[in-house]
């Protein structure tokens, strides 16, 4: 699904990454962990196309066509930021609706344990809500490749379950999905673990 090929990152003079090999495979949910500052969130975004690497480069497999082969631009990625980025002005529905092109996503409603606030705007609900919400909204186009930087962070242990398994099933449906995590409970749901410290891959 996607091949990353010596990709380094730098701002200013903090090396953020240091040249980085990675292969996300289709079907496969693999998990940055590692302390604060190591680079998950850089590989992340670099990964997501968000961020352009300083060198090295970023490569769709099997490539697509009519785009740059040094970064992901394609539309087929489902996000979920640690800033969560839901629109305020729309009800959680409305957002899934929006990131779907029409209404629907009501099934991962019903799992992320939200069925009940569909209809309330993202200040009408506690961060956590949100923050699955914004995990519904990346995976309710069932995009190819999910991306997702600690979607557990604002939830409870039940509840961060719930947004494991359905990361779990996205994988299990053929999307490659990277997440980075503190959590020790979404390594049990990885099939692969990838331990950075300062900018390199130590494991994984």
């Amino acid at each position: 699904m996607l091949s990353l090929r010596g990709v380094c990152k730098s701002y200013g003079e903090a090396e953020a990454l240091r040249p980085v090999d990675a292969d996300l495979p289709a079907g496969e949910l693999a998990v940055l962990t590692g302390p604060s500052g190591s680079g998950k969130s850089t590989l992340l975004m670099i990964a997501g196309g968000w961020e352009t690497p300083d060198g090295g480069e970023v490569v769709p497999s099997p490539p697509l066509p009519d785009l740059p082969m040094d970064r992901m631009s394609w539309s087929d990625v489902g996000f979920v930021p640690q800033s969560i980025s839901l629109f305020e002005e729309l009800t959680l529905a409305d957002n899934l609706a929006l990131a779907l092109g029409r209404p629907g996503g009501g099934d991962l409603l019903e799992a992320l344990d939200l069925t009940r606030l569909a209809a309330r705007r993202p200040g009408e609900v506690s961060r956590g809500e949100q923050q699955r919400a914004a995990v519904a909204r990346a995976l309710v186009a069932a995009p190819a490749l999910v991306i997702a930087d600690e979607p557990t962070s604002h939830q409870d242990h039940r509840r961060a379950l719930l947004v494991l398994d359905a990361l779990r099933a996205a994988a299990d449906r053929g999307a490659a999905v990277l997440i980075a995590s503190h959590d020790p409970v979404a390594v049990r749901y990885a099939d692969r673990e990838i331990r950075l410290g300062a900018g390199s891959v130590l494991r994984g």
